[in-house]
């Protein structure tokens, strides 16, 4: 039993580092349409590749020794595609995970935080986290490069995302089998203020169910930082389903694992 729970971890390990790296280069979208004020007179936006990310996130970390473990929430404007073609109206987007880390290691998100995307005041998009990390700089709690997130959608709204023939994604989103992933990186900059951003901890006491009021940014326990990274959507083929399962269930495998230990 245990030879086979060894082999099911290096599987599913091997698996999840080939989807994560093969999906941003060869399973994403390309040439989809985003139409940010869905039955308005704007015209549909072409997405070569990406939509650009800029936020805040306000991170609150609970230390045990040199491990710890944290909660997030995050606010992002989506103002273009690309890098250069801009959406009419914006979009914005608020972020909700947790996770555990250890100071100069690794950082993980656990699966089920969320990502609810707006246009104005309407949700147009609802997405799950199924998987998210990062790597930390020496003796720190801040990433060292890029933090890598997988979410899968989990409803969207009709009328606003297209592929590249016009077809309404919500119908893929939506479907009870359907699978249309999300794929975010973004790089993080600790933010210079002396106090985290009052809509963040606003949105942190609604999230966490606390009752914080200001709150001072000292890097270690209390971070105030800055985003920006790209957003990718990404419609599996048959033959990557199954390996996304067995990463999944893999990550499940071990976050299990590490739990108990």
């Amino acid at each position: 039993m245990k030879t086979m729970m060894k082999k099911l971890l290096a599987g599913a390990a091997v698996a999840a580092s080939l989807f994560s790296l093969s999906a941003p280069a060869s399973a994403t979208l390309t040439n989809w349409y985003l139409d940010t004020d869905g039955a308005g007179g704007n015209a549909p936006v072409l997405v070569h590749d990406y939509l650009d990310l800029t936020g805040t996130a306000y991170v609150h970390n609970t230390f045990v020794g040199t491990n710890f473990t944290f909660n997030e929430v995050g606010s992002f404007l989506n103002l273009s595609a690309d890098g250069s073609t801009l959406l009419n109206p914006a979009l914005t987007a608020k972020f909700i995970g947790s996770g555990s880390g250890s100071v100069g290691g690794p950082l993980s998100f656990n699966p089920g935080g969320s990502l609810n995307v707006f246009s104005g005041a309407t949700n147009i998009g609802t997405f799950t986290l199924q998987a998210g990390s990062a790597v930390l700089l020496a003796n720190s709690v801040l990433p060292n490069g890029t933090i890598s997130f997988i979410f899968k959608a989990t409803s969207l709204a009709t009328g606003y995302f297209f592929d590249s023939a016009m077809n309404d994604l919500a119908s893929i989103a939506n479907s009870p089998t359907g699978l249309l992933l999300g794929f975010a990186t973004t790089n993080v900059i600790l933010g210079n203020t002396p106090n985290v951003n009052a809509n963040l901890v606003t949105d942190y006491n609604t999230a966490f169910g606390t009752n914080f009021g200001t709150v001072a940014a000292n890097s270690t326990t209390d971070l105030n930082l800055s985003n920006n990274g790209q957003f990718r959507l990404a419609v599996p083929e048959p033959s990557m389903l199954s390996l996304f399962g067995l990463a999944l269930l893999g990550l499940g495998f071990m976050t299990r694992r590490k739990m108990k230990s």
